[in-house]
């Protein structure tokens, strides 16, 4: 049970790091830096900050998948049903973002599951043998993509800033998520 749930939360991890390089834009080194090296420091202190916003996107992003895989082993492990609404409300949203929020972390809880019960030396083995097909698997992943979506709506009121820019900075990321997740 460990060693599946560690191959899980790795690949979550993975995803969750991916996920925040291709959201956040890199810096860019440009001629000007190689040729006036003062522009090397603007650089690099760009690039840091780069680096420190993927790490705490990352850490962020994995919240909720580590809190409904531990939901996952315990159910796995003591034979119980798991609760949802308790995991939904360590969530730190509005209720109606709660409410979204509480159909992934069940997705995620019953994904888990599925996973923790089947039998694979790597994750790739565990979804094979978990989804038996690529439809099957798929169809997990659109149902997940459109619950991600859900909360994402009910979120956008509530963040602060631009409305064009976030509209782009959440599709980008619901974008993002799906290629990924096909891959």
């Amino acid at each position: 049970m460990k060693e599946k749930s560690a191959l899980i939360l790795e690949e979550e991890e993975k995803f969750a790091v991916t996920l925040a390089s291709q959201v956040i834009n890199k810096p860019q080194l440009s001629l000007w830096m190689i040729l006036i090296p003062i522009f090397f420091v603007f650089y690099f202190n760009n690039l840091s900050k780069y680096k420190n916003g993927c790490k705490i996107f990352a850490e962020n992003y994995i919240i909720d998948k580590k809190r409904a895989l531990n939901e996952a082993v315990e159910v796995v492990n003591k034979g119980r049903e798991p609760d949802i609404r308790a995991l939904a409300e360590l969530s730190n949203m509005n209720s109606k973002a709660r409410e979204k929020q509480a159909n992934i972390l069940a997705l995620l809880v019953e994904h888990y599951t599925i996973l923790l019960n089947s039998d694979g030396e790597d994750f790739a083995s565990l979804i094979r043998a978990a989804y038996g097909s690529l439809t099957n698997y798929l169809l997990f992943v659109n149902r997940l993509n459109l619950a991600e979506k859900e909360v994402n709506k009910a979120l956008k009121p509530n963040i602060e800033g631009p409305n064009e820019e976030i509209n782009d900075i959440v599709s980008s990321m619901e974008d993002q998520s799906e290629k990924l997740r096909r891959e």
